[in-house]
């Protein structure tokens, strides 16, 4: 299923949703209408309290749905946009002039007449690298305890 089809199928259920929603907060009306009237208030409160569960579980999943589909728009969108934009993107890089004269030739300049010199750090971190690199030496972990007796 590519994404318009599961696009539409997303627009089929939320307006289903939608309409569940409506036809649930009607029949709540009408029996709002029946207790005012004198039906059963233990009855239609229970009625009441389980259509309303009903609508809100209903909610939910048009909330879900809902948000799915704005997903998925917001993809579709941008697919289709996708060359258009690329194809202008392009013609804007074809259309710039290319630049003749080197904005960093002052750092090349100042580079050229300080060259970087190796810092403590760099010195510290070369020696580490030096000594983690050389061979092993198989360690007396227990060389301590002769000293202790």
């Amino acid at each position: 299923m590519d994404k318009d089809d599961e696009l539409e199928r997303l627009r089929h259920r939320a307006q289903a949703l939608e309409e569940s929603i409506d036809d649930i907060e009607r029949e709540i009306e009408r029996a709002t209408h029946d207790l005012a009237a004198g039906g059963d208030p233990g009855r239609v409160i229970d009625y009441l309290r389980e259509r309303h569960n009903a609508q809100l579980g209903l909610m939910y999943d048009f909330g879900k749905v809902e948000a799915r589909l704005e997903d998925l728009e917001k993809q579709t969108l941008e697919h289709h946009e996708q060359p258009q934009e690329r194809q202008l993107a392009q013609q804007w890089q074809d259309n710039q002039p290319i630049a003749q004269e080197d904005h960093l030739d002052w750092f090349k300049q100042s580079l050229a007449e300080n060259p970087p010199q190796m810092d403590d750090v760099e010195i510290a971190e070369q020696r580490m690298v030096d000594d983690m690199e050389r061979e092993s030496v198989p360690e007396d972990h227990l060389d301590w305890l002769s000293d202790r007796r």
